[in-house]
């Protein structure tokens, strides 16, 4: 059956590369988010279609394809996500507005066979994924080939980094905390790993040979009142908010899309009030709020600035406690608190005794080096991250340098120094 699937790929990849631009093929174009050199994908939709249009040549392939996936998923996938997930949240029934006794359906709302090709990485990291969190409920990563075809790879999740972050690092080398935080694996191919599509995760990096995986996502169907389950009206909420900003920028002012941004923050909270990316995109939100009265300067401004940027503290501190190995997390963290510094110092808020400014600067410094310690960490275990480990180092070498300590801004900022010259010109200097 594994051979089957990866047989069939295998046809479809094959038949792009062979055809021009012209082709009629369903999918010449992924529509995969993170799409990068030695990454290959294809949707299992649009490998069933091409059988479909291709039936003179392939016609036991499509029939055995059709077949294999329907029964992967009702004689697999369901019963098992229903046992494993379903069955622990009873509540889940309650958001699409059922019955605890009416079973709620599942479907694929996304599949995608993805190879990592550690041989045509442009990086010296290797084939991999960033950091990210997936839509849907579920998410069910199938190993395809044995682990002898390649070395590295696997599936890293942040919360992995638990016990480092809260034992403040100092256990962040020993052997335990090391082996707790290597990617996971399934057993073999055929097996797979299920993960709530939520948690935060990588596809650790691949550094030679080639890896096949076939992830599923699935989701859960509206219940027979129509009412969506609270994460996937959690999860529109926080996809329009990102979106609509641009989409609307012709049609309203700024600051109207800024707080339109934080509506839907605030909404996506009140559907599930432990998410803390959404804590975190509200902390942001409301980050550029701030932003924006101090340039617009309005009537009665450093009121409302001054409120707007603690409310903002406070939405990222709340988001650390749920999500407390995000390292962008604490990154903007540290940015915000030294915004409410700069504040202090320009208003007649710079009062404040040199006790409190002595606190402030500390949780500054805290939420910078653990920032760049999860980053630091999440290298190490074969996820990209150079863009979001430059941007911190970045941000702390500077902000140690305006309190005139040198030294330690020449030792942070040197963390970012490579011999490669050409490196210097990628960084973003933001």
């Amino acid at each position: 059956e594994i051979q089957l699937l990866r047989r069939a790929v295998e046809i479809y990849w094959n038949d792009l590369d062979n055809t021009n631009s012209d082709s009629n093929l369903s999918s010449s174009k992924s529509r995969f988010t993170y799409q990068r050199k030695g990454n290959s994908e294809a949707h299992l939709s649009d490998v069933v279609r091409y059988f479909e249009q291709h039936h003179n040549h392939h016609e036991e392939e499509k029939l055995e394809v059709s077949t294999l996936v329907n029964k992967l998923l009702l004689d697999k996938i369901y019963p098992w996500i229903r046992d494993a997930f379903l069955s622990k949240e009873s509540s889940i029934h309650n958001d699409c507005g059922d019955n605890d006794d009416e079973e709620l359906s599942l479907y694929i709302y996304d599949a995608i066979f993805i190879r990592y090709n550690a041989t045509e990485a442009e990086n010296n990291i290797g084939a991999g994924q960033p950091l990210h969190r997936d839509l849907g409920y579920v998410s069910v990563n199938i190993m395809l080939n044995p682990e002898e075809e390649f070395q590295g790879g696997g599936t890293f999740f942040e919360n992995q980094l638990l016990p480092v972050v809260l034992n403040d690092g100092r256990d962040g080398g020993s052997a335990t905390t090391a082996a707790a935080a290597l990617p996971l694996k399934p057993l073999g191919p055929g097996h797979a790993i299920a993960h709530k599509s939520s948690d935060r995760h990588a596809g650790s990096a691949t550094v030679g040979g080639v890896r096949d995986i076939l992830v599923l996502f699935v989701a859960v169907a509206a219940g027979s009142s129509g009412g969506a389950p609270a994460w996937e009206v959690n999860a529109r909420l926080k996809s329009t908010a990102r979106s609509s900003s641009s989409s609307d920028s012709l049609n309203s002012s700024i600051g109207d899309q800024l707080l339109r941004r934080v509506r839907h923050h605030r909404l996506a909270i009140q559907y599930v009030l432990d998410d803390g990316e959404a804590w975190h995109y509200l902390g942001m939100a409301l980050l550029d709020y701030h932003n924006y009265l101090q340039y617009e300067q309005q009537e009665d401004y450093m009121t409302k600035d001054s409120i707007v940027l603690r409310l903002s503290i406070s939405c990222l501190e709340t988001a650390t406690a749920y999500t407390p190995c995000d390292g962008r997390l604490q990154n903007n963290l540290g940015i915000a608190l030294e915004r409410l510094v700069e504040f202090h110092l320009q208003t007649s808020e710079n009062n404040q005794n040199e006790d409190e400014m002595t606190i402030l600067r500390s949780r500054i410094a805290t939420a910078y080096e653990r920032s760049i310690q999860i980053h630091s960490l999440c290298y190490q275990i074969g996820c990209d991250v150079k863009a979001d480990y430059e941007s911190v180092c970045l941000n702390y070498g500077l902000y140690l340098s305006k309190l005139d300590n040198f030294a330690n801004a020449i030792d942070i900022l040197s963390l970012v120094a490579t011999e490669d010259g050409d490196d210097e010109d990628e960084r973003d200097d933001d």
